[in-house]
């Protein structure tokens, strides 16, 4: 119980805050338009190689090495800041050419303002990373929860004053601001620099291999938005960008729980025996809440974007929906990617990497010339591609080989799988667009329900004891 609560804290961190910023982004969107959403995401790929470059895999080296101290994190969090300072002087003189690449003037002045962020982050890192060392997860959730309530409001604030993207620019900034203060009062965390070249050196070891799979996995999640910001229209890009934040919102949050929470526990394990049992356990119970969420998710997603977005924002939810077959493979990655990093082996998480993202830049070349659809549905194919790949590679170097993961992710798919099924044929002959969707919620989770009853699904009762417990 004791790295349950670990878990608990994490959860209500992540999920505390997603859930904010759902109804922040929902408030928003009913405030702004679509090409608001759209010129600020013609940004984003310069602002996530920034902070990979920024982060460079320290964070994952300093909560996997045993015996990091004061000098360890000062040498970082030094590296952290001047690396930030340069990208964003190479972002102020090169916003002229992003401005003449998409065609938009007003990138200039909004890449200058929004990147500003990159070096604020940059401050806070360590200060984060100290907490999730010394497993302050309580801490952490405080203050992410209360950065996010904040800009929030202030955000919201900015939109309804009409300021238009420059809300979304702003954002950035506001809760970059907000960390460090929090950090500092409630944390009591203190920013210490100094740099020694031989903790540097040793540390660097280790962290290459990940800042360059960190970066081509930037690369092949940003590079769309890039291209499709080129090609297709503002708003289109406004409608892709906010379909696959919606994606992320749930799925994301649960692989983040998982991956900040499993990353420090399995890595203090030293016993073989009960690591390759924490990562069969983490594998089943991953596989099965993500699963059943994001059936659940396909089901409902009409009915969220039209009661939450309004009608201006329906054509995000078929992509949205495609979208969330790429949540499937998000358990499979994580965990291999977990087992490579704890290794040691970053050299294989870096392999695996470029083939990650080669294969979805050889689906965007595929699919560019045909529609949104098409393109999304070229990376659910990549992914399951390389995800394969992952759980092959990685998996074996414990045991975990390929077929047994597969069998376990089996069990568990096919019954929310069946349920959605049958759901969406019953379905499919109710009138109205907000009716059927809500009346495929309501089946399918009646008859995945009854599947895990009958079944006796070892996760569906662990899951039921778990809740029961904390209710108690």
């Amino acid at each position: 119980m004791s790295n349950v609560k670990h878990y608990i804290w994490s959860g209500i961190s992540k999920f505390g805050t997603e859930l904010i910023g759902f109804v922040g982004n929902v408030l928003i969107a009913r405030v702004l338009m679509p090409e608001d959403y759209g010129l600020v995401a013609m940004l984003a790929i310069f602002t996530a190689i920034s902070m990979t470059f920024t982060d460079s895999g320290f964070n994952d080296c300093l909560i996997r090495k045993r015996d990091s101290d004061k000098k360890d994190f000062g040498t970082i969090a030094t590296y952290n800041v001047v690396v930030a300072l340069l990208f964003y002087v190479v972002i102020f003189f090169c916003a002229p050419y992003i401005a003449q690449y998409f065609g938009r003037e007003e990138l200039i002045l909004l890449a200058r303002v929004l990147c500003f962020s990159i070096v604020l982050k940059a401050l806070s890192l360590s200060g984060f990373v100290q907490l999730t060392k010394n497993l302050r997860f309580k801490t952490s959730a405080l203050i992410h929860l209360l950065c996010s309530l904040f800009s929030l409001v202030i955000v919201y604030a900015l939109a309804l004053s009409g300021f238009g993207y420059w809300a979304l620019g702003l954002q950035p900034i506001i809760i970059a601001l907000l960390n460090i203060l929090l950090l500092l009062v409630i944390a009591k965390w203190r920013p210490y620099f100094c740099f020694y070249w031989d903790r540097f050196k040793e540390m660097f070891a280790y962290s290459s291999n990940l800042l360059v799979s960190y970066f081509v996995n930037v690369i092949g999640l940003n590079i769309y938005s890039f291209i499709i910001g080129k090609f297709y229209t503002v708003d289109s890009l406004g409608y892709y960008n906010q379909a696959h934040k919606m994606q992320t919102v749930p799925t994301q949050g649960i692989n983040a729980v998982i991956l900040t929470t499993s990353y420090p526990i399995i890595a203090k394990e030293q016993d073989e025996v009960k690591r390759y049992g924490l990562y069969i356990n983490l594998f089943n119970q991953f596989n099965f809440i993500q699963t059943f969420i994001v059936f659940a998710l396909i089901s409902i997603a009409d009915a969220v974007f039209l009661l939450l977005f309004g009608e201006k924002w329906l054509s995000s939810a078929n992509l949205f929906q495609i979208f969330m077959l790429i949540s499937l493979t998000v358990p499979l990655q994580t965990i291999n990617a977990n087992i490579v990093k704890i290794l040691g082996r970053s050299d294989i998480y870096r392999n695996l990497a470029f083939l990650r993202s080669g294969l979805r830049i050889v689906a965007l070349c595929i699919t560019t010339s045909f529609s949104l659809e098409i393109i999304i549905l070229g990376q659910v194919i990549a992914s399951f591609l390389s995800v394969s790949v992952d759980m092959f590679f990685c998996g074996r170097t414990i045991g975990f080989t390929f077929f047994r993961q597969y069998s376990i992710w089996f069990s568990v798919f096919w019954k929310p799988l069946l349920a959605f099924i049958v759901a969406y044929g019953i379905s499919f002959f109710t009138e109205g667009l907000l009716w059927r969707s809500l009346s495929c919620l309501f089946i399918y989770l009646f008859i995945f329900l009854v599947i895990c009853i009958v079944s006796k699904d070892k996760n569906f009762i662990y899951y039921k004891n778990l809740v029961l417990k904390l209710f108690k």
